[in-house]
């Protein structure tokens, strides 16, 4: 479930109300409830079209309503008890009058509008998951998502929804809710669905699919795949079973009335209250059943039952990471943990500059890896400090009390402190408050370590410095010795936090956060080139070599999925020193001035026809290495090497770069990535060599 969806609903609220003083005469200024919507509509693939009539039921005494639509829609009729009644129909907003009198008022509502979004099968690299499509009614199939409204929204989510849905033999249709009625004729198939709980938008997807079903205890399971992904049904159905018994545990019991499966016929990772919709290209990849589907059946919980209340920020995304990315990891292997939270740290060292930081609090929903790095890793890492603070069973029982409460309902990041201070017994308000309304974070560092003998044993002491603006935080160390390992956490809160740790044997080495359990903003020295380190600069140069073999276009193209659409492109005979030295380079080819490209990692070779990697030979055209290296003669700075081995190796692999973010090196060819990996990196700061100093 992605942030911007929210945003857009919290825009839609916005746009009603402004627009609320421009509604017909005696329009009410507070929302309408609404007991019951029950919305018909019919699909025609052939014309892109929504034809469709919604009743909706409000309370009584209403004597006013607005409504969203799409803007493109033609309203044909609104009527109450079979009377037809003036309405005002403008920039997306429906607006009218109950005539007086009427006691529980139904409204219907009949309307058509075409949907017809451009939709590429191969879309380039994008933090927008919609790729820009919001509505698309076609023959390959229909995605009509919540924010194309395509259908009469009100300004509160009615108590009770249904919707019914026909579309031609052989379309099956599916949203949210309960699958109450499904026929099939030579001429249309026809499907009713009904939500008990009602939440959010309706999403609507439909498809020549095949439909596989079960139950896990009292909750339906489907799978609607198409014919060329049908035989994926029992590897999903499985995984989907699996994940909802491990969440229930954790949470407490699955909110909605069915989980399915679902495809889409372009490029999607959707996660809607009580379905998920994945591209047939994503369906495919063998790992997806244990890593992107489990982070939306955890949405079912957290972040369509309960949504975030966006003024305090949305945190719903950072849970999930926490709760699915993260935790499935953790319980596999610790060491799978360790690098996960690693990695958290990297890609907000290397995607979070100065002028794109924010607090968590101003977290909607990605744009950019930026906003990502934040609302998602961010967030992540604040979860799991509070975890480590508390105990596993402190934090799990906050959140399924959050679930007994909130339910269906909304939830702020106050809400989730005071759920964690409550189950701990201890006051979280003033700990959590620094992470969430102020950007950046502490950057520690070991200063002044020592080493002296004592008695039988040995001492080390030392400061934990950060810089000014100083955070409060507990900050673990661990102290390798001859004998083994001794680890100490310390509460740091100011600019410098003495410490002091005991060995029975030599001490080696002392090590500041070594597993990655604070968040933290990491030294340069602790970060690894990798391609992330080229979309978090705010200045890159491209470099266009005698020898590179990728059109301008393509090199151009490999620069904006990278976040870097703005970077110039240079002849490598015009590249300015000064400007060099000051900039993140990226060579297409490799340049003819050697001085430029750091020195090449031990396995790395460079050949007339091609390059070695580890032993392995790339030779012919359909190869492809990228190398990102850190650049000592400009510390700070890093340079990549983009070397196609033609330009139609460069066209097909260059956009599947992006998505090797936290990587340094990457080898293409048959189709496929063939090698990726990433240079170690180490730092003095926070590793100090205790063998050098004399006892």
């Amino acid at each position: 479930m992605e942030g911007w969806k929210r945003l857009a609903r919290l825009v839609m609220v916005v746009v009603m109300w402004s627009l609320c003083q421009s509604a017909v005469a005696g329009a009410e200024t507070v929302p309408a409830a609404v007991e019951r919507q029950h919305i018909a509509v019919t699909l025609e693939p052939e014309r892109h079209l929504v034809a469709g009539e919604s009743v909706i039921t409000y309370a009584a005494g209403t004597k006013a309503a607005l409504l969203r639509l799409s803007q493109g829609a033609t309203v044909t009729s609104v009527a109450v008890a079979g009377r037809s009644i003036p309405f005002s129909f403008q920039r997306g907003v429906l607006s009218l009058n109950v005539p007086p009198g009427t006691a529980a008022p139904a409204v219907t509502v009949s309307w058509r509008a075409a949907f017809n979004d451009p939709v590429s099968q191969h879309p380039a690299a994008s933090e927008d998951p919609s790729y820009g499509v919001r509505g698309a009614v076609t023959r390959e199939g229909t995605f009509l998502g919540g924010e194309a409204y395509w259908y009469p929204v009100p300004q509160q989510v009615p108590a009770r929804r249904s919707i019914g849905i026909s579309a031609p033999a052989g379309i099956e249709a599916i949203t949210n809710g309960k699958l109450v009625s499904r026929e099939s004729t030579a001429v249309v198939t026809r499907s009713l669905w009904e939500e008990a709980r009602p939440v959010g938008l309706l999403s609507l997807c439909a498809g020549p699919y095949r439909i596989e079903h079960r139950r896990l205890g009292a909750i339906d399971l489907y799978s609607y795949l198409f014919p060329g992904n049908a035989a994926l049904s029992a590897r999903y159905l499985d995984a989907t079973a699996k994940y909802l018994a491990l969440y229930q545990e954790l949470f407490g019991p699955y909110p909605f009335e069915k989980y399915a499966v679902v495809e889409n016929f372009f490029p999607t990772g959707y996660g809607f209250p009580s379905f998920t919709l994945l591209g047939g290209s994503v369906i495919r990849l063998p790992f997806i059943p244990d890593t992107s589907l489990p982070h939306e059946i955890a949405h079912s919980w957290w972040g369509n039952g309960i949504e975030p209340e966006l003024a305090e920020g949305n945190w719903s995304e950072g849970l999930v990471t926490y709760l699915a990315d993260y935790l499935l990891k953790e319980r596999r292997s610790q060491a799978e943990g360790i690098e996960y939270r690693r990695q958290l740290l990297i890609d907000y060292a290397s995607l979070v500059s100065a002028g794109s930081d924010f607090p968590l609090s101003s977290f909607t929903g990605r744009s950019d890896p930026a906003s990502r790095s934040i609302g998602y890793g961010k967030g992540a890492m604040l979860f799991h400090m509070i975890r480590r603070e508390i105990g596993d069973a402190p934090f799990f029982e906050a959140l399924r009390q959050l679930c007994r409460t909130h339910m269906y309902g909304s939830a702020t990041w106050s809400d989730f402190t005071a759920a964690f201070s409550r189950s701990s017994g201890k006051e979280f308000g003033p700990s959590v408050k620094q992470w969430l309304t102020r950007s950046g974070g502490p950057r520690l560092s070991l200063a002044g370590v020592t080493t002296r003998r004592e008695g039988k044993g040995w001492t080390v002491t030392g400061d934990i410095a950060q810089d000014p603006a100083p955070f409060r935080l507990a900050v673990p160390l661990r102290l390798e010795s001859e004998g083994g390992e001794t680890k100490e956490v310390v509460s740091v809160a100011g600019e410098h936090t003495r410490f002091s740790l005991s060995s029975p044997t030599l001490p080696k080495r002392l090590l500041l956060d070594p597993d990655a359990e604070v968040f933290r903003v990491l030294s340069p020295g602790e970060i690894p080139a990798t391609v992330n380190s080229i979309k978090g600069s705010d200045k890159v140069i491209g470099v266009v070599t005698e020898n590179c073999k990728a059109a301008a276009g393509t090199f151009k193209a490999l620069l904006a999925s990278l976040s870097q659409e703005s970077a110039p492109l240079i002849d490598e005979g015009r590249l300015d020193p000064g400007a060099a030295g000051s900039s993140d380079l990226v060579f297409c080819g490799v340049p003819k001035s050697r001085s430029l490209l750091p020195r090449l990692p031990d396995g790395v070779r460079l050949e007339a026809d091609g390059f070695k990697l580890d032993g392995s030979s790339f030779a012919g055209p359909d190869g492809l290495l990228l190398l990102v290296l850190a650049r000592p003669q400009a510390p700070g700075k890093v340079a990549a090497l983009f070397l196609p081995l033609s330009e139609s190796a460069a066209s097909q692999y260059a956009p599947k770069i992006t998505h090797y973010g936290k990587y340094g090196f990457l080898a293409f060819a048959g189709g496929s990535n063939r090698r990726k990996g990433t240079a170690a990196a180490a730092d003095r700061k926070v590793s100090v060599d205790l063998t050098q100093q004399a006892p």
